[in-house]
């Protein structure tokens, strides 16, 4: 952010170039545009900041929480999935009263999406997650009315049911549905994108503002504690900024894919038109009890091709609503150049298909390397960098408050008065193709926009 003194004909910004030069108008103008993304974005980091990082520890929490039922006694075998299944939906409510979509993708509702419904008989099944550590239970995954996913456990050796949890008390699955918009679903995910298109703006902004005129490059990484307290919050929260700028663009861009707009119809078309379909799919689960029941026998041969082929990581099982959807087992940990699909009949357990992650094209493995590193699955050290970047993100927010509150003239919020500029033609190509790749962005742009000339036609201040 830079400094810049309101009165009632101009704004002047002290960090940047004289605003009476067509330099310091297009600083000034940047300056409000910045501002005015950080008003909307601020809601969504701090939510996205929370669930997200809620979300990395989820696991290791329930894990403190409820041994009882994330541990088990090894025995000498396990006994077939089909057991494990059984008796989880054994245990399952057995009214289910309403139709819910077949999961909670990342991005509620993003690319791997399909809409689908649940079949009526009994509650629809997320997947069955069969632990690669002897010491840990079974995992079969339900999905409540609302969408949420809640956990049945069972011991893998004895096929009993250890007991369950609700969708509010399952963190893992309520923080990811938080995270991906839920539960407005769609619109949620919307949201979700637009926060992302203006906070890929706000830090674009943000470096030009940063980017140092009066002093060198090194020195501008070093906060001014000499200057005042106003200073020294401005440069706290812009140092940081920068030093994670590029920690923030890949974290933004690579979630794109699981929105529900720009992933779903933006991406698919794009990796449709450039043949870079994946071959291995996904699926989001969701058949109804009485399907995965009649898929037992074939859930227990393709786990135990899976295995035979050597797989040895933890095991996702899951079948979608619609007809003609593939059982589909894919690995849970392991290293991310390991993943790999195997497709299924679920009538005969025979394999249709067996794709690894080195096989995938260029985009598909770019989108599975953006997820890994999202949920952390590189390790100790990619979640405890997730989670500096989130905290990052809320002193983001805090020092940005806290140097608008100090530097806004007094009854006012501060916002710089438009002036009035030619953009340079490379700003206006950039942002061109800016609104062009993010169309909800670029709506949102051209809104703004058209209110701002609605203001000013009518004599209000802009």
């Amino acid at each position: 952010m830079s400094d810049y003194v309101a009165g009632p004909t101009k704004h002047v910004a002290s960090a940047g170039p004289s605003a009476e030069q067509p330099a310091g108008r297009l600083y000034a103008r940047l300056w409000r545009w910045h501002l005015l993304a950080a008003l909307l974005v601020i809601p969504f980091v701090l939510w996205q900041s929370t669930t997200g990082t809620i979300y990395l520890w989820a696991e290791w929490g329930m894990d403190q929480a409820h041994p009882e039922l994330r541990f088990v006694q090894p025995g000498a075998a396990t006994v077939p999935p089909s057991v494990q299944l059984a008796a989880a939906l054994e245990a399952a409510p057995k009214e289910f009263s309403a139709k819910v979509t077949g999961g909670h993708g990342h991005g509620g509702g993003g690319a791997h999406d399909h809409g689908a419904m649940t079949e009526q008989g009994g509650p629809p099944v997320q997947e069955i997650i069969l632990s690669d550590d002897p010491r840990r239970s079974t995992q079969v995954m339900m999905l409540n009315e609302s969408g949420l996913p809640y956990p049945i456990f069972v011991d893998p050796y004895s096929g009993r049911v250890l007991g369950s949890l609700t969708g509010s008390q399952w963190l893992p699955g309520l923080t990811k549905a938080l995270h991906g918009g839920w539960p407005l679903g769609k619109p949620g995910s919307w949201l979700l994108e637009l926060a992302d298109g203006w906070a890929i703006f706000m830090i674009l902004s943000g470096l030009y503002l940063w980017w140092p005129r009066q002093r060198g490059f090194l020195a501008a990484l070093r906060p001014r504690f000499d200057r005042g307290a106003r200073m020294a919050v401005r440069d706290l929260h812009a140092i940081v900024a920068v030093l994670f700028s590029a920690v923030f663009l890949f974290f933004l861009i690579s979630a794109l894919p699981w929105t529900a707009f720009w992933g779903g119809e933006v991406l698919s078309r794009v990796q449709t038109a450039l043949n870079q379909k994946g071959t291995a799919g996904f699926s989001p689960g969701g058949a109804s009890a009485q399907q995965m029941a009649a898929a037992q026998k074939p859930i227990d041969d393709l786990v135990a091709e899976a295995r035979t082929r050597g797989i040895s990581q933890a095991l996702s099982v899951r079948l979608a609503p619609w007809p003609g959807a593939p059982l589909y087992i894919g690995n849970r940990n392991g290293p991310p150049s390991a993943d790999r699909v195997i497709l299924g009949n679920p009538k005969t357990g025979e394999v249709t298909r067996d794709a690894l992650r080195a096989e995938q094209p260029v985009i598909p493995r770019m989108v599975g390397f953006g997820i890994h590193v999202h949920q952390g699955d590189f390790g100790l050290w990619n979640l405890w960098m997730n989670t500096a970047f989130a905290l990052s993100l809320i002193w983001l927010t805090v020092t940005g408050v806290a140097s608008w509150w100090m530097r806004r003239p007094r009854r006012s919020l501060g916002v710089p008065r438009k002036m009035e500029l030619r953009w340079p033609r490379a700003l206006i190509a950039t942002a061109a193709a800016m609104c062009l790749l993010l169309p909800i962005f670029g709506a949102s742009v051209l809104l703004l926009l058209g209110l701002e000339r609605l203001l000013v036609r009518r004599g209000k201040p802009a």
